[in-house]
């Protein structure tokens, strides 16, 4: 095994590990808890980004880090950037309702907005799942090319949210996960992407429900507004495409071959769909 094939390998298994600890947790002990949701959750956190992450950096000490340099990218390329976000939404928009087409369920979350999952969706979530799956992940994978780093970012970021939030999710995770990590090479600042997600989440999770729960007279308008900016999104990558090259196409044979015969992203898969079974048959 060649030192990219090997090291791609380590960095997807141990993100397997990683979260199959935390689902292991969830599934197993933590909903059993005789303690309030808030506090579920923030120990579920904790078993996450404490025993989980060390395990990650534990499994991937091994391998030598490679700085990004910084460098800054032009403002109409951020504002496409933020405009590109609207349009993953409207795709996974489409896609949910497709699936509840499908299966004729309902499958709308409906979250309480807390506190607590306010401070997660806005802080917790952006800036812990960056330093994962952009920051860390770049610095050990990117002198194998920015565009096989892209890739596989936005794969393991997109397959570990399959267990929590479904398949329809997943599509819009992996179109997010390919702009943060794209932002994420194109300006070596991890404070980037961990800003555009927590914007996400809030123009794609917290509004919309803020919306629907207290002026449901507004969320039509809020729903044209986000696939105005969708549309713009699309155009202006179309206009300034030669903008956004990398070092290969994001989605080149070698690259697809590359990501998809690793060991370690196959066990990734393999845990990831083991829990999203165990997780249906425990509903």
């Amino acid at each position: 095994m060649d030192s990219k094939a090997k090291d791609l390998t380590k960095v997807s298994f141990a993100i397997a590990v990683m979260y199959a600890v935390f689902w292991a947790y969830s599934f197993l002990i933590g909903r059993h808890l005789p303690i309030s949701d808030n506090l579920k959750n923030m120990m579920s956190l904790l078993v996450l980004y404490v025993i989980g992450l060390s395990l990650f950096v534990f499994i991937t000490k091994d391998m030598a880090d490679n700085k990004l340099p910084k460098e800054k990218l032009p403002f109409k390329s951020l504002l496409n950037c933020f405009f590109l976000q609207f349009s993953a939404l409207v795709v996974s928009m489409l896609a949910i309702a497709l699936s509840m087409l499908i299966s004729k369920e309902n499958i709308a979350e409906s979250n309480n907005l807390s506190f607590f999952r306010l401070l997660s969706l806005l802080v917790i979530a952006p800036v812990l799942e960056e330093l994962v799956f952009r920051y860390f992940m770049a610095r050990k994978l990117n002198k194998y090319g920015s565009a096989l780093f892209v890739l596989l970012s936005a794969f393991c970021f997109c397959i570990v949210h399959g267990v929590s939030a479904g398949i329809p999710t997943m599509i819009y995770t992996f179109l997010l996960g390919l702009l943060w990590a794209y932002l994420m090479i194109k300006t070596g600042n991890v404070l980037i992407p961990i800003i555009y997600h927590s914007l996400s989440n809030l123009f794609g999770g917290i509004i919309p429900q803020i919306l629907l729960g207290y002026a449901e007279q507004f969320f039509s308008l809020y729903i044209i507004l986000i696939i105005v900016f969708a549309i713009a999104g699309v155009i202006l990558l179309i206009i300034n495409r030669k903008d956004y090259a990398l070092d290969d196409r994001i989605f080149s044979r070698n690259n697809l071959k590359t990501v998809f015969s690793s060991k370690g992203v196959l066990f990734l898969m393999l845990v990831t769909i083991t829990f999203m079974i165990i997780k249906q048959l425990m509903l």
